[in-house]
């Protein structure tokens, strides 16, 4: 009898962990990580923030931005923070943020620290939360590709936006963090006119 209930235990903790195994693989097939799978993509060098897509984009004119994001980038400047799960670039960059104090907490539930209290950060789990596939909107060729990070902001009616996905390391066009926080520090300056909020 002990062996039995021993091969069913076993059984269980065996089917378990191929369960998980597989949620975690069929994660990675759906949010395809970038620098996972040795794709680091180019992207279009901060100069200024965009109104229409940028000429590198499959698309032309004004992104069509979510009723839900336009009202938030309103009351503040906005960071969109799309990762995936078993995306190893994600954690480089959050990490990276962390230490650089601009975000504090997880990917799961961070925000951004008191330094960026101007801004509001939502970090986005791309396959499995419901806002997930506006990252579409964002990425040069409407793919799906984690990291990715928007930021942007609304003023006199007019929505601003800049965007890259990989990693941002400074390679390919992306910032560095340090670039990252200047890219904040110019949003904050052209929507408020360098005034605190």
């Amino acid at each position: 009898m002990k062996k039995i209930a021993f091969l069913i235990v076993t059984l269980i903790i065996l089917s378990a962990g191929i369960y998980f195994e597989y949620e975690k693989v069929k994660a990675l097939n759906i949010a395809r990580c970038l620098g996972c799978i040795a794709m680091e993509p180019k992207a279009e060098k901060f100069k200024n923030f965009w109104v229409e897509y940028p000429s590198s984009y499959k698309m032309s004119g004004i992104p069509p931005h979510p009723s839900w994001l336009v009202n938030e980038s309103r009351e503040k400047i906005v960071m969109l923070f799309f990762w995936g799960p078993a995306c190893h670039p994600c954690e480089l960059q959050w990490n990276a943020m962390k230490k650089a104090g601009i975000v504090k907490g997880s990917e799961e539930n961070g925000s951004f620290t008191e330094n960026f209290s101007y801004a509001k950060l939502f970090s986005i789990n791309q396959p499995y939360d419901e806002k997930g596939g506006i990252i579409t909107l964002y990425t040069s060729d409407r793919g799906t590709g984690t990291p990715t990070t928007v930021i942007l902001f609304e003023k006199n009616g007019i929505v601003y936006w800049y965007a890259f996905s990989g990693e941002a390391n400074g390679e390919g066009g992306r910032p560095d963090i340090n670039e990252l926080i200047n890219i904040l520090e110019k949003a904050r300056e052209e929507k408020y006119g360098g005034m605190q909020p």
